[in-house]
């Protein structure tokens, strides 16, 4: 990507979760650039108007589901291989095999606390960012 920041879309209903997630990133220093919709369908308009390199999805959300939007994702040409996240407070094996199943490339549960988030932020940047082959 010839050093242009990053980009990922932050997909999650919960003000109070976004704003933990977009704080992380900015306090552990990462170079990737945060945008947020707050449903599914607001997703899928913007992820078909604009490329993102990561995708950041919460499985509950009213209207149509994280699930379901992955599985959408998947089917596109433009996102089918985007890396996608799941970021959950279900820690139930049966939403983590689902998402996988559903061609998620990675499940994490939300942190209980800010410092819980910076840590995810951290280590989501160190291997994303500076560890993986981006598609």
């Amino acid at each position: 990507m010839g050093g242009s920041a990053r980009k990922l879309i932050v997909v999650d209903d919960d003000p109070v979760d976004v704003r933990f997630v977009m704080r992380a990133f900015s306090d552990a220093g990462s170079p990737i650039e945060i945008t947020h919709a707050a449903d599914a369908e607001a997703a899928s308009d913007r992820l078909d108007a604009e490329a993102f390199d990561y995708i950041l999805l919460d499985i509950n959300m009213p209207g149509v589901s994280g699930m379901e939007l992955l599985k959408r994702l998947r089917g596109r040409p433009r996102t089918a291989v985007t890396p996608v996240i799941m970021l959950s407070s279900s820690s139930n094996t049966a939403d983590v095999s689902r998402a996988y199943e559903n061609g998620a490339n990675a499940y994490a549960v939300k942190p209980s606390t800010l410092s819980g988030y910076r840590e995810f932020a951290e280590g989501f940047t160190r291997f994303w960012v500076d560890v993986a082959v981006a598609p």
